[in-house]
């Protein structure tokens, strides 16, 4: 089969930095403080020609996995002792009722604190303990991630937040999401393939991400062709490997003209090698865009899609 005559253009990025005021914004402490943190070798950072700091994300998140703002703020022994050991039985005590309860506003609210703050230790911490108490991982993304990471998005669209505790949060949720799932225990292979993605434009990884480790906990072989990709590029590996399910994650979507017209040749690819075609996102809540997206179907969540795949695609039945 011949290749598309499409090519994907690598593209140029430049890393993002930061300035001591925005990291002291970012964190609510004094440009002193990330001053002495960064003199200190405990906050890595980089000079601008003119001899200004300049911190990347990396930095950032290096800095909080040593323990961040709380370590190296220079609180005395007074400080750590009693008081603060009778406040941390409270915070914990007030987790474990929010966790027997299913509290899931409360334990937004404490996912979000550390995900805008980029606590990656904390975030991967919350998580963990609430997977130990018994909740379901996909109830802990559904419940939990997926509202928190829209209100960041909705904040950050009315610039309530700014881009920097948007990119922290998806970090931490990056990290404690792998971090849950390399504990799961894992169905057997079952034989079947699915290709999962974004269209182009669309740059929300998250929510691809959520979908794919579904998918591996069940069983599957995933093939993940990332944000923002193309829908020739969908059809062109449809045709490669024939998998036997499609997802396409989309939050936002851009050029309906563009997508109506590529999909008809996805669609009929996907339809020639047998393939279902399973939406979700956002972006399908825009008749619009869903009448363009033909599918076989919308999942409303990743439960939703759980119990699709279930019902769909049983567990082959084992020779004896």
């Amino acid at each position: 089969m011949p290749r598309s005559k499409h090519t994907i253009q690598p593209v140029a990025t430049v890393q993002q930095t930061y300035s001591t005021a925005e990291v002291a914004r970012m964190w609510a402490v004094s440009e002193s403080s990330v001053k002495r943190w960064s003199d200190s070798g405990a906050l890595a950072c980089i000079r601008t020609p003119g001899g200004h700091r300049r911190f990347t994300m990396q930095a950032l998140l290096d800095f909080q996995r040593a323990g961040g703002v709380l370590r190296h703020s220079g609180q005395s022994e007074a400080v750590s002792g009693a008081s603060d050991g009778a406040a941390a039985a409270a915070v914990a005590a007030s987790l474990d009722q929010a966790l027997v309860a299913r509290d899931w506003a409360a334990l937004q609210a404490r996912y979000y604190e550390a995900a805008v703050a980029g606590d990656e230790l904390g975030g991967v911490a919350l998580l963990e303990r609430a997977y130990r108490s018994g909740i379901p991982v996909v109830a802990l993304k559904e419940h939990v991630l997926t509202p928190v990471l829209h209100l960041i998005g909705e904040r950050w669209r009315r610039g309530e937040l700014n881009i920097w505790e948007e990119h922290l949060a998806s970090q931490v949720t990056l990290a404690a999401t792998e971090h849950l799932h390399r504990q799961l225990p894992r169905a057997p292979f079952n034989g079947r393939l699915a290709l999962c993605g974004c269209p182009e434009g669309d740059l929300h990884e998250i929510a691809l991400h959520l979908v794919v480790e579904v998918l591996e906990v069940e069983g599957w072989r995933v093939l993940s062709l990332g944000p923002n990709t193309p829908l020739f590029s969908f059809t062109d590996a449809v045709r490669r490997f024939a998998p036997q399910l499609v997802c396409i994650s989309a939050t936002i979507v851009h050029d309906l003209e563009r997508l109506r017209r590529d999909y008809g040749d996805f669609y009929r690819t996907a339809r020639q090698h047998g393939a279902q075609i399973v939406i979700g996102g956002a972006a399908f809540a825009d008749p619009q865009v869903r009448d363009i997206f033909v599918h076989d179907y919308q999942a409303a969540g990743l439960a939703d899609f759980l119990d699709y795949l279930r019902r769909e695609f049983p567990t082959p039945a084992v020779a004896t």
